[in-house]
């Protein structure tokens, strides 16, 4: 059987940091004798001071996640990977109920992000692509909605294929 894997672009994530830290480290040295208080220049550095802390935590807390799913061992599994560690965790084919396609949207319902949600026996959803890591046109509704068709094609052919044997 086929085994389908997609990584996230953590390059996105890395860039948004990245400047974040610049403009803060700028910010902060060009105007840390900022005067009086309640001056412009306070407000500034104070800025500053935000976007160095914004641009440590996204780059601690971003990373990389990495999804496979594959027939032969009928399991979805999800490997996150970020600066101070990782998490591994496998969503096996028979927990699965049904596949929905779910977006992330703003308050005026402009969509940002689409993602696959796993509806789970249990009656927990779980989120696959997550919205908040950069997958590749994961902005296109049509696209996510054709990763909905091909998980949906390999659940039901393992649904309908008894189970391998594996030997040792």
């Amino acid at each position: 059987m086929v085994i389908w894997e997609t990584r996230s672009n953590s390059r996105q994530q890395i860039v948004i940091s990245t400047v974040c830290l610049i403009a803060g480290i700028v910010l902060t040295v060009a105007l840390r004798d900022y005067g009086e208080a309640g001056s412009n220049r306070q407000a500034g550095f104070l800025f500053g001071v935000v976007l160095l802390g914004l641009g440590i935590a996204t780059l601690f807390a971003g990373g990389s996640q990495t999804v496979r799913v594959d027939a032969d061992t009928r399991e979805i599994r999800i490997v996150d990977r970020r600066l101070i560690g990782s998490r591994m965790q496998i969503v096996r084919f028979d927990q699965v109920q049904r596949v929905e396609v779910a977006c992330l949207q703003t308050r005026s319902q402009h969509a940002l992000r689409y993602f696959l949600q796993l509806q789970l026996i249990s009656g927990e959803a779980y989120p696959l692509f997550s919205p908040e890591k950069a997958y590749p046109l994961a902005a296109d509704p049509a696209v996510v909605a054709s990763w909905k068709h091909r998980l949906d094609m390999m659940l039901a052919a393992v649904a309908q294929a008894p189970p391998r044997k594996t030997s040792f």
